[in-house]
């Protein structure tokens, strides 16, 4: 019998998805993606195509859980071990992810002539300038996302925070992805029903190539812990990898105008020594500190205690610590840039980049304190199944993507 019909009922839609990162692991880009495989499964059939590297966790999983396992089916797929040997430094990943999605198109080819898919999901990576495998299947709906990547700062009104080599690095990514992304991300948008955009810059780029975009973040939230009773007034938390992009050198600029508030800087990158040297040189003494790389656990608690979560990254398209902030019912500071205004909703704060960006943020921060935050459960995860059904029956429904 067809795995995917059971005997006297009818036959559920089918859906293919494509996940680079798929696995119930504790890394977000995989979580994502097994989580919106799963929230799948309450009304379709589902079949994942993935790396081996989640197979242990996948089958522990639906080893746990029989009814998935009935609709949850996975195909484990990577590149031959000669060609694996090769990917040793951290940028080989690219080259491999358009390698590896290259041969998911011929894998996804095989497994349609046995199931005949209703509908194809890439669900990660979330890079919207890297190839999609799935469009191998030329009569089959593609939903692409969540996606991001298109969201660019302001490099030079930013620079002064960003520093030589932020600088440099921003320009240089910002015009070898736009090249690629026109070449590559625009025509599998063109090909899809449906783009799911991570952020609103991503969705404003493609909103001239696609079908049909919605923004949706691909946070999937649960167990965080309450907001604590007794909140540490004037205590700002920061979390987040010590790199210029994350906008740290901003937030210690923001203490720094104002007389009585402390930051706690979670995070370790190469920007650190510069950031110290930033705060002595500005008198901050003993109110900001450094705490480096820290448990998770550590982390969630300290932002629950905390009056304000400063967060002014310049490019984070999908953020999931600011999801987690608004979700405790931590307000958050933010730039308007990237995924964190839309992550962190009505508990944000957005401070403007027109005219004293420094002194924008210190009033943001002022009015996050006096407004408070709220707990919420937008990002939770029991969202997801009414969500992906609602994408799946626009795009069987929809006209093919535009041409």
């Amino acid at each position: 019998m067809d795995s995917g019909v059971r005997s006297g009922a009818p036959r559920r839609p089918r859906v293919l998805v494509g996940g680079y990162a798929c696995g119930p692991v504790a890394e977000p880009e995989a979580r994502a993606g097994w989580e919106l495989a799963r929230a799948a499964t309450r009304d379709h059939d589902v079949w994942v195509i993935t790396r081996h590297r989640f197979r242990e966790s996948i089958e522990a999983a639906l080893a746990e859980d029989p009814a998935l396992a009935e609709r949850l089916h996975v195909s484990y797929l990577d590149l031959s071990p000669r060609i694996m040997r090769l990917k040793r430094r951290s940028w080989d990943l690219y080259w491999y992810y358009a390698a590896w999605q290259r041969s998911l198109g011929r894998l996804a080819r095989r497994l349609h002539a046995a199931h005949r898919f209703d509908v194809a999901h890439h669900v990660s990576f979330a890079n919207d300038w890297m190839p999609c495998g799935l469009v191998a299947l030329a009569d089959v709906p593609l939903i692409w996302g969540p996606v991001g990547g298109a969201s660019t700062p302001p490099v030079l009104k930013l620079s002064r925070w960003l520093g030589v080599r932020g600088t440099l690095t921003e320009m240089i990514r910002g015009a070898f992805t736009a090249v690629v992304r026109r070449f590559v991300g625009d025509r599998v948008a063109r090909r899809a029903a449906l783009v799911v955009a991570q952020n609103q810059q991503v969705a404003d780029h493609f909103a001239k190539r696609a079908a049909s975009v919605v923004v949706e973040p691909n946070a999937t939230l649960d167990d965080l812990p309450s907001r604590a009773t007794e909140i540490i007034r004037h205590r700002a938390v920061f979390a987040g990898r010590l790199i210029a992009l994350k906008g740290a050198a901003l937030a210690i600029d923001a203490i720094a105008r104002t007389g009585d508030w402390t930051l706690d800087l979670y995070g370790a990158g190469y920007e650190e020594k510069r950031l110290r040297a930033r705060a002595a040189r500005l008198g901050l003494g003993d109110r900001v500190r450094f705490l480096g790389h820290q448990p998770r656990d550590q982390v969630l608690a300290a932002i629950s205690k905390a009056e304000v979560f400063l967060f002014p990254s310049m490019r984070d398209q999908a953020g999931w610590v600011v999801a987690e902030a608004s979700t405790i019912g931590c307000p958050v500071v933010c730039l308007p840039l990237g995924g964190p205004p839309a992550l962190a909703g009505a508990n944000g704060h957005v401070a403007s980049l027109d005219g004293d960006i420094v002194g924008n943020l210190v009033d943001e921060l002022r009015a996050a304190a006096a407004d408070g935050g709220h707990p919420t459960d937008r990002w939770s995860i029991s969202r997801l199944p009414g969500l992906v059904s609602q994408w799946y029956r626009q795009a069987i429904d929809a006209p093919e993507g535009r041409p």
